[in-house]
């Protein structure tokens, strides 16, 4: 049976903040007889006095200031809740589930978001790093909002934008004895520097070699895509990386960078959603945000160009 309710509690706090009843019942708009009847009811209810009555108002006893402190933080966390609420209703709060491949979260997604987050405050974003074929899955069964994924994949039924170009290379020791334009068969003969086995450009790379009847010759897995150019500036092994790091790196580095002979070296990625229509409106608020990141990468090539 419940004891008490938020009117209960903001008629206490009110109390013993104003610490006279006829006070507290002109700030609650009531009379002071059914002021008094509700604090009453609520001591009845758990058998405990809550205030002491003074011949200049009242006072709390222990028990009340016990009960006040927990009376205050529940009314916090009510108000804390009706603003996180009608913030996630007017989309300016919630967070958004995003799925991407390994090149893209660490390339494009940290100067693609950072603006955006920087302007919403109250939207957050989980990136998870999954490969294409799982990311169109997991977008079907409504397991996340937005998906980047390589045009390979099977988007049938996804809603879908050209993002930008995701392209792989190689790089070798400034003294290895590879040269250009190298075939994956070639790649795979030489002992490799890699990330982590479940992330998704290992898993990529892993089915290729299996499409081949090989298996990848990992030396050493690192964290990120600066650890392995290190390592392979250290001549301890090669490694597949995006364009866009090995020119980033390679900068500080000494390591050569080679084209991979190969279809799959250079994809265009996709933005994908369910339904464009039924995002939350924050995670729509994204999507726009990506999109118009498309158009300003776009122009910037063309100024290159």
């Amino acid at each position: 049976m419940q004891k008490f309710d938020f009117t209960d509690l903001k008629i206490f706090v009110s109390a013993l903040d104003r610490g006279s009843l006829s006070a507290a019942a002109e700030e609650n708009n009531l009379v002071v007889a059914a002021l008094s009847t509700r604090l009453k009811r609520l001591e009845r209810a758990f058998n405990l006095i809550f205030f002491e009555r003074t011949g200049r108002g009242i006072r709390p006893t222990l028990a009340g200031h016990m009960f006040a402190r927990h009376a205050r933080t529940i009314l916090d966390d009510a108000r804390k809740l009706e603003v996180n609420l009608e913030a996630f209703a007017e989309g300016r709060s919630g967070t958004v589930r995003v799925l991407s491949n390994t090149n893209m979260l660490s390339e494009h997604m940290p100067q693609a978001l950072a603006p955006f987050l920087k302007d919403h405050p109250d939207i957050f974003v989980s990136m998870i790093d999954k490969p294409s074929h799982e990311v169109v899955n997991l977008l079907r069964n409504g397991d996340a909002d937005i998906g980047v994924v390589a045009a390979s994949a099977d988007m049938s039924g996804l809603e879908r934008w050209k993002f930008v170009r995701d392209r792989l290379v190689l790089i070798v020791p400034a003294l290895s004895p590879l040269s250009e334009a190298t075939r994956f068969s070639t790649i795979l003969d030489y002992p490799l520097i890699s990330l982590p086995e479940k992330v998704a450009l290992s898993q990529f790379l892993r089915r290729q070699a299996n499409e081949l009847g090989r298996r990848p010759n990992v030396r050493l897995r690192c964290e990120n895509f600066e650890s392995m150019s290190r390592m392979v500036e250290r001549g301890v092994g090669i490694g597949i990386v995006p364009q866009s790091a090995a020119l980033r790196y390679g900068l500080a580095m000494n390591f050569r960078v080679l084209q991979i002979d190969e279809p799959w070296a250079e994809r265009e990625l996709y933005l994908c959603v369910r339904n464009r229509s039924h995002l939350p409106s924050y995670a729509a608020n994204l999507l726009d945000h990506l999109l118009a990141y498309v158009e300003l990468v776009q122009c910037q090539d063309m100024k290159v160009l």
